[in-house]
């Protein structure tokens, strides 16, 4: 099918109501997976139809039991409306998933046959980075480019979204499939992260597939590597990276290079190996660091949260090696509001994302219009509502009994508030918010610091926060009870003496611990700013303290210090 084709397919999901069969009307088809087939799409609602949305159909593969590939495509789903929920930034928003039949001509019954999985996103209006950079978009003098550094830092973050996430419980997310195509290109000169179709919980029995492309897929898809992890994704950011480096993807062919070139190796893996693109050879510093993240072994890659200083490391040399331009600016980016868009004055779009398939599409949809005004004679948009009947003479009944005007709000002869216009005014119980009033140059004042919420934890969570690490205090406990037992069998006469000095030793513990707690209030949270999710901290010193009192107690033991005695005159 031909990318902006004019379509007129409906969709929607399986239902007793025949209108859910034509939920959403098709109106260009934007291209195809391996997967799935995408469509720019509106969203129809009593003859009303929304905003442009993204429809991906997907594909069932006959050679894969039907409940399997539901399976799958299902997993992807639950990850990314999570992911959505939890407000990850810089990713794709899916705004519906559902099964249904195939598409098909609207007014038509679907064909009978199996349900296919269907995703519904925002759209959006721009290109992957695969087709940016072959393009050069961003390459004309005077065109505004795509900031690959602030691209990547865009990346870096969603990803510290996805393997750390912030919320207490959250189940960690893998996307599986980080590469330069799955890189939209906005015309904001922003970038989301889109295909979520392979994303799935950082759990063991959850990862049964890994999706990926040959020439940026890491080791572990081609069975190099058993375990599958954060590293992998890490992996799929360092392809992006060396792409927007050199425009090339990282990997090929065991047995030669793009040049034809044959690898020293004799037994090539049976994986892709790195590529020895020929201007980074002549620059050591910058291909060595960009080959860290793309390591074969996963545990020579950096972790997530290294990426945020590998990457000012590689803006500065690639900034000194003084590669072609591939149409990326490595500038250090303009400051950035908290909706990731740039201060100041609106800017013009990035050259290359409003492209002749965009204008296109335009035109077909107006084309669709024009198609349906002339078979049907009447629009959507041009219904003309029936005037409403006229109105009865009310019959005589008793005035209502109205309630008391509010003081200084005037009322109509019926005894209903207005305003003063005349226009009727709602009562209820809505909630009146004082705002400031504005500022004479038309700007609306800033809120208060004073008054911008501040974390405070839920009913439970500050127990449940307590509790993490336990196992540190829990472990010191233990060799102090050990060692104290020793000692307090050791001595002469009673155990009194004794177990009030471990009484003692325990309440010394307790105050370290509130004292490290104490201390990470004062510093992490009033100073930093930071949020404490665990008491690992607390727990460690408390009960390293526990482990030193034990090792004291150990020490009074006479026996065992002739034992260490002896032992280490033996040893040394």
């Amino acid at each position: 099918m031909t990318q902006g084709a004019l379509l007129d397919l409906v969709c929607g999901p399986a239902s007793p109501l025949a209108e859910t069969f034509q939920r959403y009307r098709l109106v260009a088809h934007l291209g195809s997976g391996g997967q799935a087939d995408v469509y720019r799409a509106v969203r129809v609602c009593g003859g009303v139809t929304s905003a442009p949305m993204t429809v991906k159909v997907f594909r069932v593969d006959p050679q894969r039991p039907i409940a399997d590939e539901l399976r799958s495509w299902d997993k992807g789903d639950a990850a990314l409306m999570d992911l959505n929920n939890r407000g990850v930034p810089g990713i794709c928003r899916r705004a519906d998933g559902f099964y249904g039949p195939p598409p098909h001509r609207p007014g038509e019954r679907p064909a009978p046959g199996d349900a296919v999985p269907y995703q519904v996103y925002d759209y959006l209006h721009g290109i992957n980075l695969r087709e940016y950079v072959a393009q050069r978009s961003g390459s004309a003098p005077g065109a505004r480019r795509l900031n690959a550094v602030s691209a990547l830092k865009t990346l870096t973050t969603i990803l510290q979204h996805l393997h750390h996430p912030q919320e207490t419980g959250a189940t960690p997310v893998l996307h599986m499939d980080v590469k330069p195509s799955n890189v939209m290109v906005l015309a904001t000169g922003e970038v989301r992260l889109i295909d979520f179709t392979g994303a799935r919980y950082y759990r063991e029995e959850e990862i049964t597939q890994i999706a990926y492309t040959p020439e940026s897929g890491g080791p572990e898809a081609f069975g190099g590597v058993k375990y599958v992890g954060p590293a992998y994704d890490v992996h799929g950011f360092g392809a992006v990276a060396y792409f927007l480096v050199t425009g090339a993807y990282p990997r090929v062919d065991g047995r030669s290079d793009q040049h034809g070139q044959r690898y020293q190796e004799a037994s090539p893996p049976p994986w892709n190996v790195l590529r020895r693109h020929p201007l980074l050879e002549q620059v050591p510093g910058l291909r060595d660091h960009l080959h860290a993240p793309l390591a074969d072994r996963p545990a020579d890659r950096p972790e997530t949260r290294e990426l945020a200083g590998w990457l000012t490391g590689l803006a500065e040399l690639v900034r000194r090696a003084g590669l072609p331009d591939v149409g990326c600016d490595w500038r250090e980016p303009e400051h950035t509001g908290t909706e990731g868009r740039a201060v100041g004055r609106a800017r013009p779009s990035v050259t290359g994302t409003e492209t002749d398939a965009y204008q296109r599409i335009e035109r077909l949809e107006r084309e669709l219009v024009a198609l349906r005004a002339a078979t049907s004679g009447v629009t959507a948009f041009h219904q003309q509502v029936p005037p409403l009947p006229p109105r009865a003479a009310p019959t005589a009944m008793a005035p209502p009994v109205s309630a008391p005007p509010v003081s200084g709000v005037p009322v109509s002869p019926s005894g209903v508030a207005v305003n003063a216009d005349g226009v009727p005014q709602m009562r209820g119980r809505a909630k009146v918010v004082a705002r400031p009033a504005p500022d004479p140059t038309g700007m609306m004042p800033a809120d208060p610091v004073e008054d911008r919420p501040r974390y405070r934890p839920e009913p439970g969570e500050r127990a449940r926060t307590l509790k993490i690490g336990w196992e540190l205090t829990g472990t010191g406990a233990f060799i102090a009870f050990i060692c104290w037992g020793l000692w307090a069998l050791d001595s002469d006469g009673s155990l009194t003496g004794p177990f009030i000095a471990f009484l003692v030793v325990l309440a010394v513990a307790v105050g370290v611990f509130a004292l490290a707690r104490l201390l990470g209030r004062l510093v992490l949270e009033q100073r930093l700013g930071r949020v404490r999710r665990t008491a690992k901290g607390a727990h460690a010193l408390t009960g390293l303290f526990l482990a030193l009192a034990g090792i004291a107690y150990l020490r009074e033991v006479g026996w065992f210090m002739r034992f260490y005695g002896w032992l280490k005159g033996m040893i040394w």
